[in-house]
């Protein structure tokens, strides 16, 4: 649905400022609508990212991604965890939250050290410039 090198360069920029992204505005960058479908997809593209980042030695940066009712991911994040055996608690509540936020520390030290000077942000990740 997106393309997967550009998606990969805004998990990195907005991992290096230490700010997760919502599942809206990920899709918004990409010009697209939040439906069930473009989150589907852009779910299965963020597996895609993960599996190239994490192949590389780095973690997980599906855990950027989030709600933005509550600033967890959806179900299916826990989902495929728990499947990998990474995960076995609650999709939501305190044990989901600091697993998200363990998960998302080491995402943010990762990207901080991958990322490139601000100057040199691609266009899909120029929005993070002025936060």
């Amino acid at each position: 649905m997106v393309e997967i090198d550009a998606l990969e360069r805004l998990l990195i920029a907005a991992g290096s400022r230490g700010e997760p992204l919502t599942y809206g505005t990920v899709l918004h960058r990409f010009g697209r609508r939040v439906t069930p479908i473009t989150v589907a997809a852009l779910c299965r593209d963020l597996g895609e990212v993960c599996r190239r980042v994490e192949a590389r030695g780095g973690p997980d940066l599906a855990c950027l991604v989030v709600r933005r009712s509550d600033g967890l991911p959806g179900g299916g994040y826990f989902a495929a965890l728990r499947e990998a055996g990474a995960y076995r608690g609650p999709d939501e509540g305190p044990a989901a939250r600091r697993f998200l936020a363990a998960r998302q520390r080491a995402a943010f030290r990762w990207c901080r050290r991958q990322a490139a000077p601000s100057s040199d942000l691609p266009p899909e990740v120029d929005f993070l410039r002025d936060r």
